[in-house]
């Protein structure tokens, strides 16, 4: 028969052997049963300074669910919608900032939430896949976000984000464009480099564009239009590395 105090240790080591493998497995031992909806809040708020968003959901939804008539519903509907934005599940946050939004359109803190809708978009974003509807989207949001709320002070952020979202969508046609380059599909290539022109007409590499766009009516024995684009290209970008091939270009074309 073992002692006492070794069934008591062995009990003990027991105990925090499951209450490990409770918090790892993404359990909580978080009791809201009796804590009011103000009291939740609070509670959330510092969960969120801990980081310990798993926690902080409990709380959260607790309010939003049980206490549906609270004025603490509203503000804890905003912030699950950012513990999931701090937490990279941007999925689940643009569709709760977008809910948000849709119930209390007129809330102070309405560009707050429009501004990461939109930003949820933005961190999805992928320059390397050819499909750019997360990039499509942040920048419509964005461009919305400007537009109704002139006087947030997260315009001056959007306005940067824009920014980058037409750059990504930019290089993703560039890269298109390239790709149909090296393949030699050069009438495909001079398509996207002149709808990449057009439709984003101030990205710090054009000049790489034009000398590209130059060299596809080359390789089309399209003369005339080849010299054009040389010539754009040293006009509007003299200092440009590309300069010198399309000088020599030129004079090998006249």
């Amino acid at each position: 028969m073992k002692p006492l105090h070794t069934l008591f240790q062995i009990t003990l080591i027991h105990s925090l052997l499951c209450l490990f493998l409770l918090n790892g497995c993404g359990g909580s031992l978080l009791d809201t049963s009796d804590k009011t909806p103000k009291v939740l809040l609070k509670d959330a708020k510092s969960y969120i300074r801990a980081e310990n968003f798993s926690d902080a959901k409990i709380a959260l939804n607790k309010i939003i669910e049980d206490y549906p008539d609270s004025p603490e519903k509203v503000t804890a509907s905003l912030l699950i919608a950012e513990v999931h934005y701090k937490n990279d599940q941007f999925e689940e946050s643009k569709f709760m900032f977008k809910s948000f939004l849709e119930l209390y359109p007129a809330h102070r803190l309405a560009d707050r939430a429009y501004f990461f809708m939109a930003m949820s978009d933005y961190r999805l974003m992928d320059l390397e896949t050819r499909d750019q509807t997360f990039a499509q989207n942040a920048l419509e949001e964005f461009e919305k976000f400007i537009k109704e709320f002139p006087r947030s002070k997260y315009r001056p952020l959007a306005q940067a984000r824009r920014k980058q979202c037409l750059e990504s969508l930019a290089r993703n046609q560039m890269e298109i464009g390239k790709f149909y380059f090296r393949t030699s599909s050069f009438q495909s290539a001079i398509t996207r480099f002149q709808q990449l022109m057009s439709t984003y007409p101030d990205q710090p590499f054009l000049d790489e564009v034009l000398f590209l766009l130059g060299e596809s009516f080359y390789n089309e024995q399209n003369f005339e239009k080849a010299k054009l684009n040389y010539q754009e290209l040293i006009r509007k970008f003299p200092r440009s590395e590309f300069v010198q091939e399309a000088r020599a270009r030129l004079r090998e074309i006249q």
